[in-house]
């Protein structure tokens, strides 16, 4: 999975990046570490889930590295979106979550390689240039295991079901927003976000908004910290 970490593009164009990460220390971490390599250039920032999409594509990368705690709408389904609508950008996630579920769910919505926040500076940079080849990267700790589970694929989950927006409405739900904050955030009216909310919970199963936060906070969508 590991990809040859002396990929550094002699007399290339160099890979460009987007770091996609709520919190600016790390988005400026990262920056200060991948511009020391001469075949590395950070093209774009966002720390606004609802906003990566939008700068991927005008901006058009070669690799997003992308957090999976994002606020507006999860790394999840901003990788599904961009694995639709930015064929020609690789998806790098990392992040905090460990778990075989976060990292299956990552690569079934179009990941190419998933790393830990923990690993060295060099994996990153070795990870970048892999998913920047077109190979899958598994950072160093991740079983292989969820390769076999990818082969398998998974049980119909009643999120799949849901549209794009109700995904979005379903975070910000999550997150604590009221539907008339909501709306504004989306530039929607109020009664179309209560359709949404109605829709959404209808799909889950789900009857009031405290078993919704739980479905939200134990699938990943935002998290307690």
């Amino acid at each position: 999975m590991a990809g040859d970490a002396s990929g550094s593009a002699n007399g290339t164009k160099p890979i460009k990046l987007f770091l996609a990460d709520d919190h600016t220390l790390v988005r400026e971490g990262i920056a200060a570490l991948v511009e020391r390599e001469s075949d590395l250039h950070v093209v774009g920032q966002c720390g606004d889930g609802l906003r990566v999409v939008e700068e991927v594509l005008r901006v058009k990368p070669d690799v997003v590295v992308l957090d999976l705690g994002m606020p507006g709408l999860n790394g999840i389904d901003i990788c599904r979106q961009l694995a639709r609508k930015a064929k020609d950008t690789a998806v790098l996630v990392l992040t905090m979550y460990v778990d075989e579920e976060f990292i299956v769910r990552a690569l079934e919505n179009g990941a190419a390689g998933y790393l830990m926040k923990e690993a060295a500076s060099k994996e990153l940079v070795e990870a970048v240039r892999a998913v920047a080849r077109g190979e899958l990267y598994l950072g160093s700790g991740i079983a292989r295991s969820v390769l076999a589970r990818l082969a398998a694929g998974t049980k119909e989950d009643p999120y799949h079901k849901l549209t794009p927006r109700e995904r979005q409405v379903l975070q910000l739900i999550a997150e604590g927003k009221t539907n008339r904050a909501i709306a504004e955030k989306l530039g929607l009216s109020v009664k179309t976000v209560d359709t949404h909310r109605a829709h959404l919970m209808r799909k889950l199963g789900i009857h009031d908004q405290t078993t919704l936060v739980k479905y939200a906070i134990r699938r990943g969508i935002v998290s307690l910290h």
